[in-house]
């Protein structure tokens, strides 16, 4: 994404519409620091960077009075909030043609190793390894985040999500860095 005004944008309009404020920015400061701990080469941690920040940006299609929800979503709801991806997928393809993988990675950030995942219910290799790291990322920050339906659960809780998803939801390798990342200061959440 070669306009980072462009990435700035997106992230304000998000904050703008989703209760979890700066959650792209976060996302994608663990993101970046996960793959700067597995040497990923700087123009792919650039990437990374862009797709974190935008990983959501199919939210802005979906109803404020639905993503605003105090309490838990319904079925029906559930199935409107899962059409984020693609529906993200589909703006950045209109604003960003020249950058398909960043859209790729915000249309398979909920995809998971073991296939349980959505919108394609991916497993292991099919999933490009930038939405491996992010989805990572996010559902650390998601936890630790408080929502709208929920307090914020502690970073300890976090990481005991994903050490015990490991090799089944999130990639083993990337959860292993991820949490030497956290636990050693690599990340500090702000």
């Amino acid at each position: 994404m070669e306009n980072p005004g462009l990435a700035y944008l997106i992230t304000r309009l998000l904050d703008k519409h989703d209760p979890v404020f700066n959650h792209g920015k976060r996302v994608a400061k663990l993101a970046c620091a996960i793959a700067k701990a597995m040497e990923y080469p700087d123009e792919e941690i650039k990437i990374v960077r862009y797709a974190a920040v935008v990983h959501d940006i199919g939210k802005l299609r979906l109803p404020a009075e639905i993503i605003n929800k105090p309490g838990v979503f319904n079925n029906d709801e559930i199935g409107i909030v899962r059409k984020h991806p693609e529906l993200g997928y589909s703006l950045l393809m209109q604003i960003i043609k020249s950058e398909f993988v960043i859209a790729q990675t915000a249309l398979q950030h909920h995809e998971r190793i073991n296939g349980s995942g959505y919108p394609f219910g991916l497993c292991g290799d099919d999933i490009i390894p930038f939405a491996k790291i992010i989805a990572v990322a996010d559902v650390v920050d998601v936890m630790v985040s408080p929502q709208v339906y929920r307090s914020a659960l502690s970073m300890n809780e976090a990481l005991q999500e994903i050490k015990q998803n490991s090799g089944f939801l999130y990639d083993p390798e990337i959860v292993a860095v991820g949490l030497t990342v956290i636990e050693t200061g690599g990340y500090l959440r702000s």
